[in-house]
């Protein structure tokens, strides 16, 4: 399935959420990948947008006493290209293609990145998401 392709996974290392109420049409996957990354994807066959997100374990409290706010200065700084896609505007002009935004917040112990869209932007956008933290520019 799609999630599975863009995460580059075989069957061994996702999980299926069988129990859950019999009136729960969406499907719970669930893969800890070789770097230690946990992912949760949950498919809704209703829905017609999807989202994303992403919490890094890394905020202003990490911030090296000679560079105060640099968890922040990092978090505006991920949004500005990838080497599969360099444009610094690109993601945003994708998103909103789709008729999505996103945002990202910097607090004391982590870092969040967020989104949402039409869900026809689903394989590029979690690709797009993706290099955000496989290979961005910055």
């Amino acid at each position: 399935n799609t999630f599975m392709v863009l995460l580059g996974l075989d069957r061994t290392t996702t999980y299926v959420l069988e129990e859950k109420p019999l009136s729960d049409q969406r499907t719970y996957q669930f893969a800890t990948l070789q770097n230690g990354l946990e992912v949760l994807n949950i498919e809704d066959p209703q829905s017609h947008k999807m989202a994303m997100a992403m919490a890094v374990r890394a905020g202003s409290y990490d911030d090296p006493r000679e560079l105060p706010g640099l968890a922040h200065f990092c978090e505006h700084m991920l949004f500005l290209g990838t080497e599969k896609y360099p444009d610094p505007s690109g993601f945003d002009q994708f998103m909103t293609k789709y008729g999505g935004s996103n945002n990202a917040f910097t607090s004391s112990e982590a870092t969040v990145y967020f989104g949402a869209a039409s869900s026809e932007a689903a394989p590029e956008g979690l690709d797009r998401f993706a290099d955000f933290f496989r290979a961005p520019l910055f």
